[in-house]
């Protein structure tokens, strides 16, 4: 499974420039002359026992004017970090160089308006894309004020991801923060006015129902946006709303709960959450709050029915999200910021107690959509889909953007005949990853050296038909193109027959009449992994255990092959005989 970790790392002016008019607005983005907490994250992923996942750092600056500023911190945090896993920065520029590629592919102006990174749920698609071009199986999101303290979270947090359980098919799975003093309640102080707005209260009902209590995977109505895994099934057709500014992780449970996907929960997942203090005022905190559980309300109120969506329901979510989704949203709205109003009085603050008296009338105002929510998300939904077919298309173009900011891209030294300089760790990964050989390390060392890796660039050619052939190759990354041209000549261009892509069998002829029936070229970037037929048998002898599993992979490769080649000759010759049968016919 293809793992990909992103963190978002927001970023504002310096603390003496403060916020202006037209910044975007999060919780606590770093200033560019102060202390930040990603550093903290990374070192703390030194603990991780799989490394086995590519790293993606957004850098999501609060103004385009500090974009080069913020991208520079971050490299330097990365170096001083000294991660050792292949880490990417990805930039509004990157974005921009990207929404070129989409434009080119006629992509409507609705999708292309999901492609920016201003505003959390932005950001968090930005996080699926990402995890979408580099080809993710688990798309990992993780928050740059968490900390690791889990060895095995990578494994765990994929263990069950697209598996069954409880009948249901795992497509989304939620860990769990922990607060300073390793609790998963909020750290929060409960006050009177929260008497009628009771959040706290009912997210720690719903931790102890589905955190604090076994089994240990549930399904479950919340997710936390640091500590979520998606499933590429889902987060390829499921986006974030770009229309809620906050909260947008339990309302992306509601949305994949509304496509028929499940969302679960694991309580032995946890992160520790270390936010720095929160600086806005009570008022607006909840008046954020306000606007998060009107639009969600709004949203689930003006579903209607349709073939590819399931009708979901307050209750659905209950404990929490759930209390806060009911037709009574207004009451508690009004109850709870009148006594809200009365304490600020109590306290002498009249601004506060005047915005908090305001908020009653955001509530039924302000707040309010003034659009139809439900249709406007399935509308970003089918442009997301749109998106997400484009990137299959045209994969390696955008990939290459992103390549632009690989921080660990190692450059490609390669002999007369392609063979690429690697060393010894090097070479004994690709073996492991290519072959799926599980063996220990000093049975590696003693094979390691018959394996050799190849590299092509793109419109290479990677071997012509009727070359002799002693070698058998596993795609490490890339693209080959088949072509036959017994039908067009030694000058034609040659019928496409095949394609094959990272992980396939190529050159099994090495094992019988040695010669390649067909001509090959590398369609991208591409690199091999080869071993000599007579090396192969060699391991055989002294490594039975290896050479046997090396065998077994083989044999798998062909055999799926040969499944693919049977359903596409069965495809032609049924639109044979359909043509056939019309022939003539209007």
């Amino acid at each position: 499974m293809r793992k990909v970790v992103v963190i978002p790392t927001y970023w504002s002016r310096e603390k003496k420039d403060g916020w202006r008019e037209g910044d975007a607005v999060y919780d606590h983005p770093t200033a560019l002359d102060d202390e930040d907490t990603l550093q903290r994250t990374l070192e703390s992923m030194k603990i991780l026992t799989s490394k086995d996942f590519k790293l993606v750092l957004l850098v999501c600056p609060t103004t385009p004017e500090i974009e080069d500023r913020a991208e520079a911190r971050v490299v330097e945090i990365v170096k001083k970090a000294g991660l050792n896993a292949e880490t990417y920065i990805f930039t509004p520029t990157d974005l921009r160089k990207m929404a070129e590629v989409f434009k080119e592919s006629n992509a409507t102006h609705n999708a292309l308006s999901l492609l920016t990174m201003n505003g959390y749920s932005n950001v968090r698609n930005i996080c699926l894309l990402t995890s979408d071009v580099l080809a993710a199986d688990a798309a990992i999101l993780i928050d740059d004020d968490e900390v690791f303290e889990k060895r095995d979270f990578i494994e765990r947090s994929t263990e069950f991801l697209g598996k069954r359980v409880y009948g249901d098919i795992v497509y989304g799975m939620a860990g769990y923060y922990l607060n300073k003093n390793d609790q998963y309640y909020d750290d929060v102080k409960p006050e009177a006015w929260m008497t009628y707005w009771d959040r706290f209260g009912a997210k720690a009902r719903a931790f102890d129902e589905f955190i604090g209590c076994s089994p240990r995977i549930k399904r479950t109505p919340f997710a936390f946006g640091g500590a979520m895994i998606l499933h590429r099934d889902m987060f390829r057709c499921v986006p974030f709303d770009p229309h809620i500014t906050r909260g947008e992780d339990i309302d992306y449970v509601i949305n994949s709960r509304m496509y028929g996907f499940s969302f679960f929960l694991d309580n032995t997942l946890s992160i520790k959450h270390l936010p720095v203090p929160k600086k806005h005022p009570q008022w607006k905190r909840i008046r954020e709050d306000i606007y998060r559980f009107v639009y969600a309300y709004s949203k689930i109120q003006s579903q209607y029915k349709t073939s590819n969506m399931v009708t979901v329901s307050a209750e659905d979510f209950d404990p929490y999200p759930g209390e806060f989704l009911r037709s009574d949203l207004q009451e508690k709205i009004f109850r709870s910021n009148t006594m809200l109003a009365l304490q600020y009085m109590q306290d002498g603050d009249a601004e506060g107690c005047r915005e908090a008296l305001n908020n009653i009338s955001f509530g039924k105002k302000d707040a309010q959509p003034t659009f139809d929510t439900f249709s406007r998300y399935r509308a970003n939904q089918k442009s997301w889909e749109q998106l997400t077919f484009i990137i299959s298309e045209h994969r390696y173009r955008l990939r290459k953007i992103m390549e632009e900011h690989n921080l660990t891209k190692k450059p490609i030294l390669r002999n007369a005949v392609n063979e690429r300089d690697l060393n010894d760790v090097d070479i004994a990964a690709n073996v492991k990853k290519a072959f799926n050989i599980d063996v220990s390390s000093a049975e590696l060392a003693k094979i390691k050296d018959y394996f050799f890796v190849k590299t092509f660039y793109e419109g290479e050619t990677v071997f012509k038909e009727g070359d002799f052939n002693d070698t058998l190759y596993v795609i490490l990354k890339g693209e080959i193109v088949i072509i036959n041209k017994s039908d067009t000549g030694s000058e034609g261009e040659g019928t496409e027959i095949a394609r094959l892509k990272q992980g396939d069998i190529l050159g099994e002829s090495c094992l019988s009449f040695k010669t390649f029936l067909s001509g090959g070229r590398a369609e991208q970037f591409t690199e091999l992994i080869g071993i000599k037929e007579e090396n192969l048998r060699k391991i055989t002898k002294t490594e039975p255990a290896a050479g046997v599993k090396i065998y077994q992979r083989v044999l798998a490769g062909t055999v799926g092959k040969l499944r693919t080649e049977n359903r596409q000759k069965t495809q032609a010759y049924d639109n044979a005989v359909k043509e056939s049968l019309f022939e003539g016919t209007e």
